[in-house]
């Protein structure tokens, strides 16, 4: 693997297990929700970064990266289709007692993330996951990382419908020949003037960053400078 992959189409693309009819708010028409994107092989999924792939891929740790690759496939299969019913199937994807965690509501320490993923885990149960701009990086035989961007919907179990999307990097630790994670981080891009949230994850970093939000600037699309 190397950064020599580039992308198919030239603009990013989620990726889902099922074709999805129906999104709760309206942004998710632009991104094509019916259709299932490429989680087929790692190098597919690749191709369909909206950036460059990173220099830095190993090609003597290929089959690691299909692994792990291999792992958020199975995440993902089973958020959509168990995680309401069986739980504790997801809680063998995490070294559980070593996790650190980082999440979209506050930070969860090593030695506490085991009782957080049983009490959040269930409210958003009923749930549906996308990946996008998601690229897997093995930096030895049984450690790795990744980047991406998820889109997370469905209904809480007392009946309320969400839809988030946010920035997500996992790192995974291969422990007795399996892969786990030991430490994850969600975040949503935030106004600074406004100090609000971006849960549709769309807004352009440099046009957000400055103290009042009046003095913030619209980026050009084209040339890519900024103007009032």
């Amino acid at each position: 693997m190397s950064g020599a992959i580039a992308s198919k189409k030239g603009k990013s693309e989620w990726h889902y297990l099922v074709i999805l009819y129906h999104c709760v708010v309206p942004e998710c028409a632009a991104d094509e929700p019916g259709k299932k994107g490429d989680l087929t092989t790692l190098d597919n999924l690749h191709s369909t970064l909206g950036f460059p792939t990173s220099p830095y891929h190993n090609p003597d740790l290929k089959k690691e990266e299909e692994e792990i690759f291999d792992h958020y496939v199975r995440w993902q299969e089973f958020n959509d289709n168990r995680f309401a019913t069986n739980p504790e199937e997801g809680a063998g994807f995490y070294d559980l007692p070593n996790t650190l965690y980082y999440d979209l509501m506050g930070f969860i320490p090593r030695g506490k993330f085991q009782k957080h993923f049983y009490h959040i885990g269930p409210y958003f149960a009923k749930s549906t996951i996308g990946y996008k701009d998601m690229e897997i990086i093995a930096t030895a035989p049984d450690w790795g990382y990744c980047n991406m961007e998820q889109h997370y919907f469905g209904t809480s179990t007392d009946g309320h419908e969400f839809d988030f999307k946010f920035r997500y990097t996992g790192f995974l630790r291969k422990i007795n020949g399996t892969w786990k994670w030991i430490q994850e981080h969600v975040s949503f891009p935030a106004n600074i003037a406004t100090q609000k949230a971006d849960f549709t994850c769309n807004q352009d970093a440099g046009e957000h960053l400055k103290m009042k939000d009046e003095d913030n600037e619209k980026r050009d699309a084209g040339t890519g400078t900024f103007s009032k």
